[in-house]
């Protein structure tokens, strides 16, 4: 019987190597997806954050420093009726000294199919099928925009520049202390009201006894097919992509600096829609001045 345990013992001895070997080569197999994966999904889904470089940035620059702001947007992701992905948005830059707003948008071959299957098409529609429009809180839809695509494995991301949008236009109002609910850590009032059009109320701490009505405080991205825009039919996404409630970042000289490095070599397209032609007309061109 002794010399049966040994014999397995030695049997043991002689398996360890083969056994320590399978393990350790699935381990690194495994280390090895682990990192593969997390780099494909870092370097193809990420888009790059970047700042289009428009002629009326060019020039806001020239005269000094641009206060450029930064959100990143509450509703990142839009899922159709199905559960799959549809849109995504990552970035949101506001330049109040040129009254633009540049919002990133990201989606993949899969809503391509997507469109082709939801209007019955023959085929496959280009990355670039897709109409964009800015809706405010008071009503106002913003439909003329420039833009620049990139594509990166099977996603495709569209940098979208509106013009004419102004974020820091208010009304004062009047209001004492006791009007506001809330406040932060430091006594600050930070309540948020609204008045008798539905407009939300900043409160903000200050001598002068006056509140300010912002004109916008919500901004959503509407997205369309292009062949198919109808501002009285739901779109095929909708998200928040501004909120006044939540704070913006002011990006420093060295970020603007980077940022714009990455988007000099991207075109620069103009896009709009006819709102009072049926069917929409659309038209691109190129954008001269960059």
């Amino acid at each position: 019987m002794a010399e049966e345990y040994t014999e397995y013992e030695e049997m043991q001895k002689r398996s360890h190597p083969v056994l320590k070997a399978v393990l350790k080569g699935i381990l690194i197999a495994l280390i090895v997806f682990v990192f593969g994966a997390v780099l494909i999904r870092s370097c193809v889904r990420q888009p790059q954050k970047l700042l289009l470089a428009s002629p009326e940035l060019a020039a806001a620059s020239a005269d000094g420093r641009v206060r450029i702001l930064y959100q990143s947007p509450y509703d990142k992701i839009n899922r159709n009726e199905y559960g799959t992905f549809q849109f995504a948005v990552s970035d949101c830059f506001y330049i109040p000294a040129t009254k633009q707003l540049q919002v990133t948008v990201r989606y993949n071959k899969k809503t391509l199919q997507d469109t082709k299957d939801k209007y019955g098409l023959t085929k496959l529609p280009e990355d670039d099928c897709f109409a964009f429009s800015l809706l405010f809180d008071d009503g106002q839809r913003l439909t003329s925009y420039r833009y620049s695509t990139a594509t990166r494995g099977r996603y495709i991301f569209v940098y979208l520049l509106f013009d004419g949008v102004d974020l820091e236009e208010y009304t004062p109002v009047a209001y004492t202390p006791a009007d506001a609910a809330v406040t932060d850590r430091e006594g600050n009032i930070v309540a948020h009201e609204t008045d008798e059009n539905g407009r939300s109320i900043l409160y903000e701490t200050d001598e002068s006894g006056s509140a300010k009505v912002y004109v916008r405080t919500y901004v959503s991205l509407e997205t369309y097919y292009s062949e198919d825009v109808n501002y009285n039919r739901i779109p095929l996404s909708s998200l928040l992509v501004f909120d006044r409630l939540y704070s913006c970042e002011e990006l420093t000289d060295s970020e603007i600096e980077k940022y714009l490095g990455r988007g000099n070599d991207l075109p620069l397209f103009n896009a709009s829609y006819d709102a009072d032609r049926w069917p929409r007309a659309f038209f691109i061109a190129p954008c001269g001045g960059r």
